[in-house]
């Protein structure tokens, strides 16, 4: 699967910037009044799960608040949701699209906040979020802050994945754990350093955040900052794609090309390793999947989603 997908990005794409979606910009137009936070979202044929996301967006206490919906033409009744559940701050199109990346750029175009998150229609908040993503966030005067994610599976927690408080350390080898769907970031830093690569369709966050990174700026981790995430992801679905996004960016932003290849071909290897086991032994999968990566927490379910 490695060697049939090197190809795919062999040309060089440069970085999108917020002037490549002046025309997207446009459509919105201006607002009375500019929110604190945009939630942005991203889907196609989504109306199973999209309610919920929505749901939770508009459960949050926290009143500066709009939500961004950019939708890639939906047949199965997505379009309908939006015009009957969205509220008159917030905002969504429905087109085609180049790809997830260029979905996400054009819901940076079109949000009007000073902070943005990007929420997928398979994602959800837990109650207070946001609210305390942005006392974080303006606390610490990082220019981004993250937190954990509880998995789902048939409607019910199965683990909670924590962020990576250190993830400077590892962030040069691979995306460590930093829970894109907790992440909330100034906007500024996006009109600043670009936007998604087009060429990515699951790991299109890690290449940002190395630029990021990079550029010197500031993550900060809060174990309080929680999001709800299903097993059906895109990343998740897509897992040996995302692994060689990621083998081909860090070799892009200088990771020898030898090692980074054999560390992706580790990675798949024990995901195989593991999906065999838990197909068979799931207790044991957890137990041994605990004991490799201390940010599986099986035992820390946390809070459940309403």
């Amino acid at each position: 699967m490695i060697a049939e997908l090197q190809g795919e990005y062999s040309e060089k794409v440069s970085v999108s910037k917020l002037a490549d979606y002046q025309a997207v910009n446009c459509r919105r137009g201006p607002t009375p009044s500019s929110p604190r936070v945009s939630i942005i979202t991203v889907c196609l044929n989504a109306v199973g799960t999209l309610k919920r996301t929505i749901d939770s967006v508009q459960g949050q206490n926290f009143a500066s608040l709009e939500h961004i919906v950019v939708d890639g033409d939906s047949q199965d009744g997505t379009k309908e949701l939006l015009a009957n559940t969205l509220r008159v701050q917030d905002f969504w199109i429905s087109e085609a699209d180049r790809g997830i990346s260029d979905a996400f750029n054009k819901g940076v175009a079109l949000a009007r906040g000073s902070y943005l998150q990007f929420l997928n229609s398979d994602d959800w908040l837990s109650p207070g979020q946001v609210e305390r993503s942005v006392e974080i966030l303006e606390r610490s005067e990082a220019d981004f802050v993250f937190g954990d994610l509880m998995f789902h599976e048939a409607e019910r927690p199965t683990f909670r994945y924590c962020g990576a408080a250190d993830y400077a350390r590892s962030l040069h080898r691979h995306l460590p754990p930093m829970n894109h769907p907790t992440v909330l970031a100034r906007a500024q830093v996006f009109a600043e350093l670009g936007l998604f690569d087009l060429r990515y369709r699951c790991a299109m966050d890690y290449d940002w955040l190395l630029r990021v990174h990079r550029a010197g700026k500031r993550g900060v981790y809060d174990a309080a900052i929680l999001g709800n995430m299903t097993h059906d992801g895109v990343s998740n679905r897509q897992f040996r794609r995302t692994i060689e996004e990621v083998r081909q960016i860090s070799i892009e932003h200088g990771r020898p090309s030898a090692l980074a290849t054999i560390e992706a071909g580790y990675r798949v290897a024990k995901s195989s390793i593991g999906s065999c086991v838990k197909s068979r032994a799931r207790p044991l999968y957890s137990i041994i999947r605990r004991a490799l990566n201390p940010s599986y927490r099986p035992d820390l379910l946390g809070m459940r989603a309403d």
